[in-house]
C-alpha cells in the first residue's frame, strides 16, 4: 500500500514538471513546428512562411483610425439606390423562375 503511493506521487510530481518544462519551451515551438515533417503533423507543403516581425495589435483604449471616405453626392447614390433595386428585381425574376421551374418536381409545402 505504501509503494503505490509513493509511486503515484512520483508520477505526479513527474507531471508537473513535465508540465513546467512544456511551458517553458512555449516561445520556441513555432520554430519546432515549423520544421516537423507533414506525416507527424507539420505544415503541408507549399505554406509562406511565418513573418519575421509579426504586426503589434492595435491598443484597446485608441480610437480606430478616421476613415478617409467621402460622403457619396446625390448622383452617386442614386446610382447606387438603381443599381441595387435592378439587382433585387433580377434576383426575384430569377427566383420565381426556379419556382416555376421546380414546382412540378417538388412536392407541396403545407
Amino acid at each position: 500500500m505504501q509503494v503505490s503511493r509513493q509511486a503515484a506521487r512520483l508520477g505526479a510530481a513527474a507531471a508537473v514538471c513535465a508540465c513546467a518544462l512544456l511551458t517553458a519551451c512555449s516561445s520556441i515551438s513555432h520554430v519546432v513546428a515549423d520544421s516537423w515533417p507533414r506525416a507527424l503533423g507539420g505544415l503541408p507543403e507549399g505554406v509562406p512562411p511565418r513573418v519575421q516581425n509579426p504586426p503589434a495589435y492595435m491598443s484597446v483604449t485608441e480610437p480606430p483610425p478616421t476613415r478617409d471616405t467621402k460622403k457619396l453626392t446625390p448622383e452617386e447614390r442614386a446610382k447606387a439606390e438603381a443599381e441595387m433595386a435592378a439587382s433585387r428585381s433580377q434576383n426575384a425574376t430569377q427566383s420565381q423562375e426556379i419556382k416555376s421551374e421546380s414546382s412540378s418536381r417538388l412536392p407541396p409545402i403545407r
